[in-house]
C-alpha cells in the first residue's frame, strides 16, 4: 500500500489483545511499509473469477450464472470478524475482451456489467468499510485450471509473443489508472503462476511495475513467483521450464540481469507467497502433514527474504478444521505470524464468498476450506473454519 494518511479506529479489545498494548500504543504501530502490520489480516473472496473457456466471450460473462453477485452484506460479515483485508479476484479476460482493448471491455451489456459489480464491491469494502483491497486476476489454462500468467490460455510472454508482456502491462496500466487514486487499494499482479521459464516470469513481473508505476500509482504491488509461488519452493529450482533453472529467489534478485533485482521506483512491492498443508501442497485435500507444517514451509521463503531485504505476504493460507491436527496447527502458524511480523507483513485466508457459490468446508470441491456464511437468509452463521480462526483477526 502506499503511505495511507487515514487512520482506522480500533477497540481497546482487538489492540491488546493483537500487540499487548493499550490503545494509546497503536500510533506507534501503524503505517510503517504502508501497512498496519499487526492488523492485515484477511480472507480472499473467490467467486468473481471464472475460466474464460466457461462464458460467451462475445457478449461477456452472465450475472450469477458465470459469477456470484457479491452482497454487501457479506463483507460486512468478515469486518465483523475483525478482519482488516480482502484479496479479491477477476478474470483478465472478463476486464479486457481484447488485448491493448479498453477497461471495462464495454459500455453496456454483460461486460459492463461484470465490471460495474467488481467496483462496486472493492468501493465498498475501502470507502464504506476502510477494508484494504489487494485486486488480483485469477488466470485459467486451456482446460479451465490454475493457469497463472496466461490470457487465454496462452502464457504472457510466449513465443512467438501471442500474449507479449507488453500487452500484460498494458493491463496493468489501464487497471492501475481506474484504482490509483483509492490509497486502500493495492495489486497483486497475477495469481499463483506456474509451468514457465521463471526468469520470464520475472521479466514480466518488472514490465507490469514499470507499467503500473508509470501512471503515477503508489499503492504497494504484490509480486507472485513461478511454480504456484509456493513459499516452500521459493528457493528451489526444479520447477523452472529453462534449460539452466533458476529459482523464484533468484529471480526476485536477477530480474533485470545478474546482479539487479526486481525494481520499483515507489520501493513499495512485496512478494506474495502460499502455503496449504496436505502433502504435496497443494490444498487440494485434507490432510494436514504436522502441527508445525506452516512455519516449516513459510520459513523457506520467510527466511530469504528477511537475508535479502524484503518482505512476504501469504496471500493464501487453508486447511480443514476438522483434522484433528488443525487447532494446534492454526495456533502455532499464529504464533509464527505474530513474532515474524516485520517480514510477513500479512496473510489473507483460503477462502470466503456468496452462500452458495462457496461453500465447501473441506476439500471435496478442490480445498474450498469455506469461511463463508452458513446462512444465505441473514448472511450469518459460522463454518467450522471461521470457528478455528475468528479469534485472531
Amino acid at each position: 500500500m502506499s503511505r495511507i494518511t487515514k487512520l482506522f479506529l480500533y477497540s481497546a479489545f482487538s489492540v491488546a489483545s493483537m500487540i499487548g498494548c493499550a490503545t494509546a500504543c497503536a500510533a506507534d504501530l501503524i503505517f510503517r511499509d504502508g501497512f498496519e502490520l499487526p492488523t492485515f489480516r484477511g480472507t480472499n473472496l473467490a467467486g468473481m473469477e471464472m475460466a474464460y473457456i466457461n462464458f460467451d466471450q462475445s457478449t461477456g460473462p452472465v450475472a450469477g450464472h458465470d459469477y456470484s453477485v457479491y452482497d454487501t452484506r457479506v463483507i460486512d460479515f468478515y469486518v465483523s470478524k475483525r478482519m482488516t483485508a480482502f484479496r479479491f479476484f477477476f478474470s483478465w479476460e472478463g476486464m479486457q475482451t481484447t488485448l491493448y482493448g479498453s477497461i471495462p471491455a464495454a459500455n453496456s451489456g454483460n461486460y459492463k456489467a461484470y465490471f460495474d459489480n467488481y467496483k462496486r464491491v472493492v468501493d465498498y469494502a475501502t470507502n464504506v468499510q476502510g477494508i484494504q483491497v489487494v485486486i488480483e486476476p485469477w488466470q485459467a489454462d486451456s482446460s479451465g485450471g490454475v493457469g497463472g500468467a496466461r490470457y487465454r490460455g496462452v502464457l504472457v510472454g510466449s513465443n512467438p509473443g501471442t500474449v507479449p508482456d507488453a500487452a500484460f502491462a498494458d493491463f496493468w496500466t489501464k487497471m492501475a489508472t481506474i484504482f490509483k487514486d483509492n490509497s486502500l487499494v493495492s495489486y497483486g499482479l497475477v495469481n499463483e503462476p506456474n509451468r514457465m521459464s521463471t526468469l520470464s516470469w520475472w521479466g514480466t513481473a518488472q514490465a507490469a511495475i514499470t507499467a503500473i508505476r508509470s501512471t503515477g500509482s503508489t499503492q504497494r504491488i504484490f509480486v507472485q513467483g513461478n511454480d504456484y509461488t509456493a513459499a516452500s519452493s521459493w528457493t528451489l529450482d526444479y520447477y523452472d521450464t529453462d534449460p539452466t533453472p533458476h529459482s523464484n529467489a533468484y529471480g526476485w534478485l536477477n530480474a533485470n540481469g545478474p546482479g539487479q533485482p526486481i525494481a520499483d521506483p515507489a520501493n513499495n512491492i512485496v512478494a506474495e507467497v502460499h502455503c496449504y498443508l496436505d502433502a504435496d501442497g497443494s490444498g487440494s485435500t485434507t490432510g494436514i502433514v504436522a502441527v508445525t507444517t506452516a512455519r516449516d514451509r513459510i520459513a523457506v521463503a520467510l527466511n530469504e527474504a528477511a537475508a535479502h531485504g524484503y518482505k512476504i505476504y501469504l496471500g493464501e493460507m487453508g486447511f480443514w478444521a476438522g483434522n484433528a491436527l488443525a487447532p494446534g496447527a492454526w495456533a502455532d502458524f499464529i504464533d509464527y505470524f505474530n513474532h515474524n511480523r516485520d517480514t510477513l507483513i500479512g496473510f489473507t485466508w483460503w477462502a470466503g464468498g456468496m452462500p452458495g457459490w462457496w461453500d465447501d468446508v473441506a476439500a471435496n470441491g478442490g480445498g474450498h476450506f469455506a469461511i463463508t456464511p452458513t446462512n444465505g437468509a441473514t448472511f450469518t452463521g459460522d463454518t467450522i473454519n471461521m470457528q478455528m480462526i475468528q479469534n485472531d483477526f
